[in-house]
């Protein structure tokens, strides 16, 4: 018997659960399994950017996720090291995220970065993520999750695809046919490698194992405080260390040598030598993982999509991996609700790789610089604790080196100001493109980009009144008639918003805002055309 779903989704991890979350917070009947007996409870990546936070305000999951970071009175500070018992070599010092919030949040006297979004970068671990958005995803009526099940093989038509999945406990197999299926398998895509899409950029740029432990005593072992990441730059074990409760626990994700395995290392010794002293250890767990900077050279074939690792492959620096799959989902899932609900047009699929490729390029370079610039440090020895006027030159030059390591910290232009630039299916205003700049954002309500955060009222953001639907949004009362009628006529989900704000109008600039479903920005005038028919079929992927 054959069991038939509008979507199937391959992959449980955060990419694959946030995809399912979109798509179950659109209504859209969807199947997500993985083949994991449960979540993986190593924490891996450790930063939710404030983007991808926006996106789970929608779905109330934003607190949930705050709460189970860091504690919000534990130091932001970054600290570079000969070791945990050596040699400070660089030190960025930060408040506490209490404090930082309480800025953020009161607006008096701060950065611009403090504005550009309702949050700042997020610090809880990828495994506390994943379970969040679980919980959501097993909430919503029209999904359906699977622990267990494999995907073994597939095989697509011109209406659908269809699936092999296996039960892991008994063997047994069941065929699903599926109008899509959407790959999140990861850096090993199952789907991508029978699809035979090639991977390009650079590979095994390092190799690490990550050893998530707790130590309850290991602030008291050393002589630098608390902070949010250390980076010990042992002659043996270099390596960045992360915090995830305040204090007891951490993981440390150490670089291996030229050919040592990871399961060759004692991590109970390696924290011990970090630390320069003998404490309580309990290793949880133990992953190994290599540094990447790959990106799939297609992202669709027919009716399969690639989103996450497995479309592109990072660097853990700058936090941008889970961020940028999460942001592939995000786009990908309201088109295939357009194409479900008879909508969507015949090139709105197509314009999925022609916005998130060049997504996935920029930010897949943008970590691997990050990481180059991490790697070239932590190949040091002896030197970096060397005594007399020979060390102190040597470390002064490695100081000034270390500042170019800053872009770690500071990185809201990768998350926050990415782009369309030429899609298919934005319309441009002729307005001149703001400087692409990792370090810093722009924000700008120009077509291609993201419609910028202000607070219309305490606690209300302008990115509130964007729902499931295109947002017109419209900062002078006035007919808009025509437009809703001409939407309702070729099946277009239109809400029109009226926003009476002079600080909203300012940072918008004309009188009528187009916003998509992913929160881009489709098109912007201080006129409706007189072609609204043109305008709407652009937008939903209708043209010639």
């Amino acid at each position: 018997m054959i069991k038939e779903i509008p979507v199937l989704i391959c992959g449980g991890g955060s990419v694959g659960l946030s995809l399912a979350a979109e798509l179950g917070w659109r209504n859209v009947e969807c199947l997500v399994f993985d083949q994991g007996e449960a979540l993986n409870p190593h924490p891996r990546a450790n930063a939710v950017a404030n983007r991808t936070m926006e996106y789970y305000r929608r779905w109330g999951i934003d607190q949930t996720i705050t709460e189970a970071g860091v504690p919000p009175d534990h130091p932001a500070d970054y600290y570079w090291v000969s070791s945990l018992h050596g040699r400070e070599l660089h030190h960025i010092s930060l408040p506490p995220f209490k404090k930082m919030k309480e800025v953020h949040q009161n607006q008096v006297d701060v950065k611009d970065e403090h504005t550009w979004s309702p949050y700042l970068k997020t610090i809880t671990g990828q495994n506390e993520v994943e379970h969040a958005l679980l919980n959501y995803v097993q909430s919503r009526p029209s999904l359906t999750f699977s622990f267990n099940r494999k995907l073994v093989g597939f095989e697509q038509d011109d209406e659908g695809v269809t699936c092999e999945v296996q039960c892991q406990n008994t063997g047994e197999l069941e065929v699903i046919r599926c109008k899509y299926l959407l790959a999140c398998d990861g850096g090993r895509s199952f789907v991508r490698e029978q699809l035979d899409i090639a991977l390009s950029g650079r590979s095994n740029l390092a190799r690490f194992v990550s050893i998530y432990f707790r130590a309850p005593d290991f602030k008291n072992c050393h002589k630098f405080g608390q902070a949010n990441i250390f980076f010990p730059l042992h002659r043996d074990y270099a390596g960045f260390i992360l915090n995830w409760d305040g204090g007891t626990t951490f993981t440390y994700h150490l670089m291996l040598q030229d050919k040592q395995q990871w399961n060759d290392i004692d991590p109970t010794a390696a924290i011990n030598a970090v630390l320069g002293a003998s404490t309580e250890i309990d290793v949880i767990s133990t992953q190994p993982w290599t540094a990447h900077a790959l990106v799939a050279d297609q992202y669709r074939n027919g009716r399969i999509f690639l989103a996450g690792d497995a479309a592109h492959l990072f660097t853990p620096t700058g936090g941008f991996g889970m961020n940028t799959g999460v942001s592939d989902t995000i786009n990908l899932a309201w088109k295939i609700k357009a194409m479900l609900e008879g909508w969507g047009g015949e090139h709105l699929l197509d314009s999925y790789f022609a916005e998130r490729h060049a997504v996935g390029v920029r930010n897949t370079s943008e970590a691997a610089d990050c990481f180059d610039c991490l790697h070239a440090v932590m190949k040091f020895g002896d030197e970096l604790d060397e005594e007399g006027i020979d060390g102190d030159l040597f470390r002064d030059q490695l100081r000034r080196d270390l500042k170019s390591q800053e872009k770690l910290i500071a990185s809201s232009g990768t998350l926050l100001g990415y782009r369309y630039e030429g899609s298919p299916i934005v319309i441009p205003d002729g307005t001149p493109e703001p400087e692409d700049n990792p370090r810093t954002y722009i924000p700008v309500a120009r077509p291609g980009h993201r419609a910028p955060h202000i607070w219309l009222d305490e606690g209300v953001s302008i990115l509130d009144n964007f729902g499931s639907e295109f947002t017109l949004l419209k900062f002078e009362a006035c007919d808009t008639k025509p437009i809703e009628s001409k939407a309702a006529a070729i099946g277009l989900p239109l809400h029109i918003v009226l926003i009476e704000n002079d600080d909203a109008a300012r940072l918008y600039e004309t009188k009528f805002v187009l916003v998509r479903p992913d929160l881009m920005i489709a098109w912007r005038s201080n006129d409706l055309p007189e072609d609204l028919e043109s305008l709407l079929n652009r937008v939903r992927g209708t043209f010639k």
